[in-house]
């Protein structure tokens, strides 16, 4: 499958007796209603919008449909273009008509990998690429038959092909689109009310009487103001309404050729503007398609990409619960052995109900625990209370104290004297504290001689209090420190790279700042928290 096509093209549709019907009365109306200011003998006209139907049902209903396409193609050859030719050429350049256009069509769907949903430049450039191409190599073999019957002087092929390639691309370039856009599910479009409705079409008419109904007699140099309503209304509704617009101007501009007044040799200068018109049409409703199609990509990204960091967030965040439940699991588990020995005792009246009222203190903050972590990971809510600085780190000091001893790290914490206590979530405070500390302590594993952490504070103005978590390491390198605080970058082998990342939320959350500082050996990392004077 083509990477530029994620899905598979549709399988053609079984097309039965009422859309052959339908197709026969549609492609006679079409050639009937476009049958405008025909050239030469074959009654060639500005634009030709029956071969945009035919391959739009190639596409949609397959080769199936190629006898259908000659016999719409003869009958309007005999019944509205009533061409003086001999029957066999009629029939002969009809048959070429319907297999090359069945041709073309397969081509596109087959081997150019054309999407027909049209979501793409890739497929906007591939369409209009080999349309132009197609119609001229048809274009010439239909008019080299009825040269070879007499009807086309040879000295008027070249002429002849000319105004034969530009109706017919004009009328696939803005029929096929249009058929394709309307019968496609186009939910992703964005709602655009009536009077807004009103006005986009309205303004093509604006735009038509000003090109056609003043009456300057500057039709070609005014030509420009046709292009404003079309941009408007792709920039606003997309493919869908672009080919709508790009039909509804090619139909004033028939009409223009049809009731007013225009000089001699300007029919084909009017083809060439409609071309670029309708190219232009065609190619914004698909930028903005694609645009669209971009946005909501990376909207579904986003929405994956903030699950996965959810997720890989809670992960982290099980060595702080699991450090914080220790504790009053702990101490469960040592007051629920002394209601054991006072019950094997018979001591039902002294100590127990006050060791008992220990143990629902301690299940109740570890419910606490649990519950606070869980409001951060899904909200972000934090819950401040006046928490003292010297009790804090020495909480986090104590906490941390095993697993330093485990590598032979010397923890010390020295609070400045007259810092003021800060005003934080305790819970989330001594998850930051713990993961900075825990960093420290692995930076130091392969450290050789004295390890050392240090945990200060001190008052960094008066209305912050500054924590230092520092160690005597190796240090960050410059690529390390780069990259620091971004989700999923870490230098361990194990780990996520999402701790300091969340930490830093949780302090911003706070109102204060999480920052490496420089110094001469060694890492260290500041935080500020409010104060709570």
């Amino acid at each position: 499958m083509n990477p530029s096509h994620p899905l598979p093209l549709a399988l053609p549709a079984r097309a039965g007796v009422p859309v052959v019907a339908a197709y026969l009365a549609c492609y006679l109306f079409l050639d009937w209603i476009s049958f405008v200011d025909p050239y030469g003998p074959l009654g060639i006209t500005p634009w030709n919008p029956p071969p945009g139907l035919s391959i739009f049902m190639v596409l949609h209903y397959g080769p199936a449909m190629a006898p259908w396409l000659f016999v719409a193609a003869l009958a309007a050859e005999l019944l509205i273009r009533d061409v003086p030719a001999p029957w066999l050429a009629q029939v002969v350049a009809c048959a070429w008509l319907a297999a090359s256009y069945t041709a073309y069509a397969l081509l596109l769907q087959r081997r150019l990998r054309f999407d027909p949903a049209l979501a793409t430049l890739r497929d906007a450039t591939v369409f209009t690429g080999a349309t132009a191409i197609a119609a001229l190599l048809i274009g010439m073999g239909f008019i080299g038959v009825f040269v070879a019957a007499g009807v086309v002087p040879p000295g008027a092929f070249p002429r002849t092909v000319g105004q034969f390639w530009i109706g017919d691309l004009i009328g696939i370039v803005v029929t096929t689109p249009l058929l394709l856009a309307l019968t496609r599910a186009r939910a992703t479009a964005p709602k655009v009310g009536a009077l807004e409705t009103v006005t986009q079409f309205s303004a093509i008419g604006v735009a038509l009487f000003i090109v056609f109904g003043l009456g300057i007699g500057a039709e070609l140099k005014l030509f420009y103001v046709l292009f404003l309503p079309l941009i408007w209304i792709a920039m606003r509704r997309g493919m869908a309404g672009t080919t709508v617009a790009t039909l509804l101007v090619q139909v004033g501009l028939i009409a223009a050729l049809l009731f007013g007044s225009h000089a001699a040799g300007t029919v084909l200068d009017f083809q060439f503007l409609m071309l670029a018109l309708a190219l232009t049409g065609l190619f914004l409703g698909v930028a903005v398609e694609e645009r669209r199609a971009a946005e909501r990509k990376l909207r579904d990204k986003q929405v994956e990409l903030d699950r996965s960091l959810r997720a890989a967030a809670a992960s982290e965040l099980a060595t702080a619960l699991a450090h914080e439940l220790n504790q009053p699991l702990s101490a469960v588990a040592s007051y629920t052995r002394a209601c054991q020995l006072l019950l094997e005792r018979g001591d039902t009246q002294g100590e127990l109900p006050a060791i008992l009222q220990k143990v629902m203190a301690e299940a109740n903050r570890a419910g606490t625990v649990v519950h606070r972590l869980r409001e951060f990971v899904r909200s972000g809510t934090i819950r401040q209370e006046r928490l003292p600085t010297a009790r804090l780190l020495g909480n986090a000091a104590e906490a941390a104290g095993p697993r330093a001893a485990r590598h032979r790290v010397a923890l010390s914490v020295e609070v400045a004297g007259g810092t003021a206590d800060v005003l934080g979530d305790r819970v989330q405070v001594e998850t930051v504290l713990h993961n900075l500390i825990a960093n420290a302590i692995d930076a130091l594993k392969e450290t050789p001689g004295e390890r050392r952490v240090a945990l200060t504070a001190a008052e960094h103005d008066d209305a912050f209090v500054r924590i230092t978590v520092a160690d005597n390491g190796p240090g960050l390198a410059p690529a390390a420190r780069a990259c620091l605080f971004e989700p999923f970058a870490t230098h361990k082998t194990e780990g996520l790279g999402l701790g300091l990342a969340i930490s830093r939320s949780i302090v911003e959350a706070h109102g204060g700042v999480l920052w490496h500082a420089q110094q001469d050996t060694g890492a260290a990392f500041c935080l500020t928290l409010p104060t709570a004077r």
